[in-house]
C-alpha cells in the first residue's frame, strides 16, 4: 500500500494493436459472405426438400379473387405481381383458358402473338394503351372449346386488336400499337397503382380506360386493405415471389395466427362508390398531365337480374362516373346496348352477363373509332368507321 498523500506508480497497460483497416473490411467481407451462404443453402434446401408455395396462394386471399384467379382451373395463365398481386404470365402461345384462346408476351400483356414484344416507342409511331379489366382483356373472345384447342375464329377479336387492325388499314406506312394493358378481375385500385408504374414506360398517344364490375363485387376484405401498394407491402410479396425460403416462413407466420389479412364484418364492394370514381379521375389527371388523350369506358352489364345485389351497385357507379366526368369535360362513352337499359334485347351482344361477345367487341371498337374521330387525339391519323 501508499502511504497518504503519495502516488500510486504508474500500471503498464497491455499495447492494444489496432486492426488494420484492410483487414477488418476483408473479416467484414467473410462473415457477409458466410451470411449469403448460409441464406442460399437454406433457400437451396427449402427448394429442394419443401413444395413450392406460391404467391397467389398467400396474398389472393378473398374467396372472389381466389375463384378469379388462384384456383386450379384459373391459375394456369396468372401468376404473382409484387405491385398489382397477379399478372398474366408471360410468352402463353395460344393457350386455352376459360373458353378464351390467348397469347401473351413476354411484358406479360395479351397480343395476337406470343413474340409480338413491345420496344421502345420509336419517332413517329401512334400508341394507343387501353387499360382495364376482362372485358378490355376480351374474355371468351375469341371463344373456344377445351376439347377443340384449335378450332375457333382467328376473326373475332377483342376491341383492343379490333382497333389496331382497323387503323392500321386505314394509315399503310404509318406505326400503330394498340396494347391491351389489361388482366382479367383487376379494379379501379389495381389499374390506377399500374398505371403509376408503367405509363412513362408504355407512353401512349391516347389511353382508353375501363373499369368498374370487379370494383361493385363483393368481397371479405376491400383493395385498399388486401393490395397495398405501398412500398413494403410490395417488398414482402416481391420477396415471396422470389424466396422459397420466405414464402414458406411467410406461410408459418400466417397459420400461427401471427399475421392476418384484414377482413370486415360483412362482405362489401371491393372498390367503394367514391374510391372508384376518385381512382378513375386519378388515371385520367395522370395522362392529362402527360398531355395524353384520354376517353373514358363505362362499365357494361347486360342485366340486373343474374347477380344481385352487385348487379345494382353498377348503375350508381356509373351515373356518378358520368356525372364528374362530364363536369370535368372528359370524353366518356357508354354504350347502351351493352347496360342494363337495353335488356333483354341486349342479349346477343354478350356472351353472358358481364362480358361481351366478339360482336359486342365489334360494337365497342365501332364507338370508340367514332369518339376517337370526333374528339380529334390522334391529330392527322384517318379514323376509319367500322360497322358493328
Amino acid at each position: 500500500m501508499t502511504a497518504p498523500g503519495e502516488k500510486s506508480p504508474a500500471i503498464d497497460l497491455p499495447n492494444r494493436r489496432q486492426i488494420p483497416f484492410k483487414r477488418r473490411l476483408a473479416y467484414a467481407a467473410v462473415i457477409y459472405l458466410g451470411f449469403l451462404l448460409l441464406l442460399a443453402a437454406i433457400e437451396l434446401g427449402t427448394r429442394l426438400t419443401m413444395a413450392h408455395v406460391s404467391s397467389l396462394d398467400l396474398f389472393v386471399v378473398t374467396s372472389q379473387q381466389k375463384a378469379q384467379v388462384a384456383d386450379a382451373k384459373h391459375s394456369g395463365i396468372f401468376e404473382g405481381d409484387p405491385l398489382l398481386l397477379w399478372r398474366l404470365k408471360p410468352n402463353l402461345d395460344r393457350a386455352v383458358w376459360d373458353y378464351t384462346v390467348l397469347s401473351t408476351n413476354r411484358q406479360h400483356l395479351r397480343s395476337e402473338r406470343a413474340d409480338q414484344h413491345l420496344s421502345s416507342k420509336t419517332p413517329g409511331t401512334i400508341r394507343i394503351v387501353c387499360l382495364g379489366d376482362s372485358v378490355t382483356f376480351g374474355f371468351r373472345v375469341p371463344v373456344v372449346w377445351p376439347d377443340k384447342p384449335t378450332e375457333y375464329d382467328p376473326n373475332w377479336l377483342p376491341y383492343p386488336m379490333l382497333l389496331e387492325k382497323e387503323l392500321r388499314a386505314a394509315n399503310p406506312g404509318r406505326t400503330i400499337e394498340v396494347i391491351t394493358m389489361a388482366v382479367p378481375a383487376y379494379t379501379s385500385h389495381q389499374g390506377l397503382a399500374w398505371l403509376r408504374r408503367d405509363i412513362n414506360k408504355f407512353d401512349p398517344d391516347l389511353l382508353t380506360i375501363s373499369f368498374g364490375w370487379n370494383d361493385a363485387s363483393f368481397s371479405d376484405v376491400p383493395d385498399r386493405e388486401v393490395i397495398r401498394t405501398n412500398t413494403s407491402a410490395v417488398g414482402v410479396r416481391w420477396l415471396v415471389d422470389h424466396s422459397q425460403a420466405f414464402a414458406h416462413a411467410t406461410r408459418w407466420l400466417r397459420s400461427t395466427g401471427s399475421v392476418k389479412p384484414g377482413s370486415r364484418l360483412r362482405p362489401g364492394p371491393r372498390v367503394s362508390q367514391q374510391e372508384y370514381v376518385d381512382n378513375m379521375l386519378a388515371m385520367v389527371q395522370l395522362a392529362q398531365t402527360r398531355s395524353i388523350g384520354t376517353i373514358v369506358i363505362a362499365a357494361p352489364y347486360r342485366d340486373i337480374v343474374a347477380t344481385a345485389p352487385e348487379g345494382a351497385l353498377i348503375q350508381p357507379y356509373r351515373e356518378s362516373l358520368r356525372t364528374v366526368l362530364q363536369q370535368k369535360r372528359v370524353p366518356f362513352l357508354e354504350i347502351l346496348e351493352l347496360t342494363e337499359k337495353a335488356y333483354p334485347a341486349n342479349e346477343g351482344w354478350f356472351g353472358e352477363r358481364i362480358h361481351p361477345n366478339h360482336m359486342g367487341h365489334r360494337l365497342m371498337a365501332s364507338e370508340l373509332l367514332k369518339v376517337m374521330s370526333s374528339t380529334g387525339e390522334l391529330g392527322d391519323l384517318k379514323i376509319p368507321a367500322l360497322t358493328p
